[in-house]
């Protein structure tokens, strides 16, 4: 039966630190199948432990005894040569930025151009290294605002952020999001072969007005049916009502926070200390609410939410309810 010779304080020193800091995962085996072999456990079993052979473990104990920690390091040179050059794999990149829909258009691009043959599975590994993945395609309206506008309004809301953490004035955002019994399909882990799914069926709408704040503070208004600009002039004047100092409200341009209706009361709540600012059109990322119903309909939601209207009624008012408590978000 193989072993090491008996390793002295020094080396099992030098071993357990190899094993626990070292970079890359096969020097870190190989130090603990030293370490291993010290204390008189038998190859088979080091290596049932390490998941390789016995043969591979016998090289690794061997490569110890002749050259020490030097023996159990990756030897330059080993494995196979790179496909593509370092300016090849750029042009790559760039060939997946230019058809980012598909993979297999690249492939057949890198052959034609570069006159190589790449696998599916080595250009997704090349996509990997250059920090790229596969995910889902936003939707802008970016394109169609003014970028001049925009960055003021960035200062603007910067500056009264900073005003609120002084508690010199309240800050909210504001807006409407509806939830029916047709699901945002999210993404889930799911069994290989099997599919989750989510009851969907037509259903009345529950509209949520809301108020928040980047503590998380958070007031909501639910309604059934439709929002007008009477439904959302009435919830101003209940949450202005709550008001004890100077509140700035940021809402975006729908046409409910534009009517004539709505801004005859202006005035008379800034009287209330309540004060509206609206962002530029086509900012919608602006309104950091936006980031609370996404949590609502992609992660908070049960998926047993969507069994029953009462059954979403419920499990949509429990959340609402607990916003600030059980239920977070941290604003930047």
């Amino acid at each position: 039966m193989k072993f090491i010779a008996p390793l002295n304080t020094t080396e099992i020193i030098s071993l357990q630190r190899m094993n626990e800091e070292h970079p890359l995962p096969k020097p870190r085996i190989r130090a603990s199948a030293i370490l291993q072999s010290n204390e008189q456990i038998p190859l088979q079993s080091i290596a049932k432990i390490c998941g390789v052979c016995r043969q591979t473990v016998s090289i690794w104990l061997t490569d110890w005894e002749a050259e020490g920690i030097e023996g159990l390091l990756d030897k330059t040179g080993r494995g196979r040569n790179k496909i593509l050059s370092d300016e090849n794999e750029a042009e790559v990149i760039q060939l997946v930025k230019t058809f980012p829909r598909s993979l297999k258009k690249v492939l057949s691009e890198i052959q034609s151009h570069l006159g190589v043959k790449l696998s599916l599975s080595t250009l997704k590994a090349l996509c990997r290294k250059a920090n790229l993945s596969w995910k889902r395609v936003r939707k802008s309206l970016r394109g169609k605002r003014n970028e001049e506008d925009f960055r003021k309004a960035l200062e603007e809301i910067k500056y009264l952020m900073e005003q609120a953490d002084k508690g010199k004035i309240g800050f909210y955002y504001f807006d409407e999001s509806g939830f029916t019994l047709e699901p945002c399909i999210p993404y889930a882990w799911q069994e290989k072969g099997k599919t989750i799914e989510i009851p969907s069926s037509k259903s009345n709408r529950l509209n949520v007005l809301g108020f928040i704040d980047r503590q998380c503070h958070f007031e909501s208004y639910v309604f059934e049916g439709s929002v007008n600009s009477d439904v959302v002039i009435e919830c101003f004047n209940v949450f202005a009502k709550k008001l004890d100092q100077k509140t700035v409200v940021l809402i975006d341009n729908a046409s409910m926070h534009t009517s004539r209706a709505f801004l005859d009361n202006v005035d008379r709540w800034e009287e209330q200390n309540l004060y509206i600012q609206n962002i530029p059109p086509y900012s919608p990322e602006l309104n950091k609410i936006e980031i609370l119903w996404k949590k609502i309909k992609y992660e908070w939601l049960d998926f047993s939410a969507y069994e029953s209207f009462a059954s979403l009624k419920e499990k949509l008012n429990h959340i609402l309810a607990n916003i600030g408590k059980d239920y977070q978000i941290q604003f930047t």
